[in-house]
Order: structure tokens, then C-alpha cells, then sequence
């Protein structure tokens, strides 16, 4: 296990992840799906949140890093046209389940369950960037994902204590940015031709 630092620079170093992707999506090089970039940014939120009602402060910043750059992203992607990508109804009945997810952590007074119903939430906000970045590898930006997720391992390798509580939120975070990292790699875009 690394120092507790590491909690906060690789948080850091996560957050550069979203920047970078802020400015592909600013050049229009990268379009993201604006449902699954909102629930990105509004369900890390709630975790973070969830994890201060605990007394968690280290990791939480994790999970504030995790959604703050998606809210700049959402907002991005209406600066410049050619960064849209459509929305579909199956998005946004994915936001839909989403928000109930979180309309459930409402009704509960226990953390742990908010942040899991975050995580159930978050992981049905990325279904309509997943299915984008399979079908289109090139409308994503693989190096933004692939900073994130180095970061965001970081992170989690320097949690002082590795819970629930402290771990999770960073855990999926890692794992999405790795997987569509991966997904939209030059070689896999060039393979598809998009």
C-alpha cells in the first residue's frame, strides 16, 4: 500500500483525465454521450456526500474528482457543435432507471446504501457511453480514459483504509476509465475505421 498522499494526487491525476477530455470535447474531437457525462457528474456527487456524512475526508476528494470534471464535460459538449453526440430513448430510459437509483438512496439513512445505489446509478449512466465507444471507438478519447484510470488506481492503492466506504467509488472508476480506455485505443479504432 502506497502513502495516504497518493489518495489525493492520484485523485489529482484522475481529475487531469476529465480535463483533458474537456478539451478533446471542446476541439470537438471528442463527443460525448451528454446523458451518461450528467449522471457521471451528479452521482459522484451524492457518494462524496455519502462519504463526508461518514468522516471520510481523504477519499472522498477521490469521489469529488470523479464528478466534477464530468459536470464541465456535460456543460462542454454544448459549446461546440460538432462535440454532440445524439441521445437515443434507450438513454434515456438508462437515465431514468439512474435516477431511481438515486430516488432509492433518498429513502435510506444508511451511507454505505447511498453509495451503492451510486454505484448501481453510475454504472446505468455509462451504458450509453459504452455502447458508443464500441460501435465508434473514435469518438471517444482513449488517452483522457487512460489518465483517469492510472490515476484513479493510484488513488485507490493509497487508501489508508480499503472498505466499502473508502474504496468502492474509486474502484469503479478505475475499472469504467480502464475498460473504455482500452475500447477506444488508436489500434481498436483503426481496426473499426471510426
Amino acid at each position: 500500500m502506497l502513502p495516504a498522499f497518493f489518495t489525493q494526487a492520484g485523485a489529482a491525476v484522475g481529475a487531469l483525465g476529465g480535463v483533458y477530455y474537456l478539451v478533446e470535447t471542446l476541439a470537438g474531437r471528442a463527443r460525448p454521450n451528454r446523458v451518461t457525462w450528467l449522471l457521471w457528474g451528479l452521482f459522484p456527487m451524492i457518494a462524496f456526500a455519502a462519504q463526508r456524512a461518514q468522516g471520510i475526508q481523504a477519499a472522498s476528494w477521490t469521489t469529488f474528482a470523479a464528478g466534477f470534471t464530468p459536470l464541465l464535460v456535460f456543460g462542454a459538449s454544448f459549446l461546440n457543435p460538432r462535440a454532440e453526440w445524439r441521445t437515443e430513448p434507450r438513454d434515456y430510459a438508462l437515465m431514468g432507471a439512474a435516477l431511481l437509483g438515486i430516488i432509492l438512496w433518498a429513502f435510506t439513512r444508511n451511507p454505505n446504501l447511498a453509495i451503492l445505489f451510486s454505484l448501481l446509478a453510475d454504472a446505468l449512466a455509462a451504458v450509453p457511453t459504452a455502447l458508443k465507444v464500441w460501435r465508434h471507438p473514435g469518438t471517444e478519447s482513449w488517452a483522457a480514459y487512460a489518465i483517469s484510470a492510472a490515476g484513479f488506481g493510484v488513488s485507490l492503492a493509497g487508501m489508508p483504509v480499503l472498505d466499502f466506504a473508502n474504496g468502492a467509488f474509486a474502484g469503479w472508476v478505475f475499472l469504467v476509465n480502464a475498460s473504455f480506455a482500452l475500447l477506444a485505443s488508436p489500434l481498436r479504432t483503426r481496426r473499426t475505421g471510426s
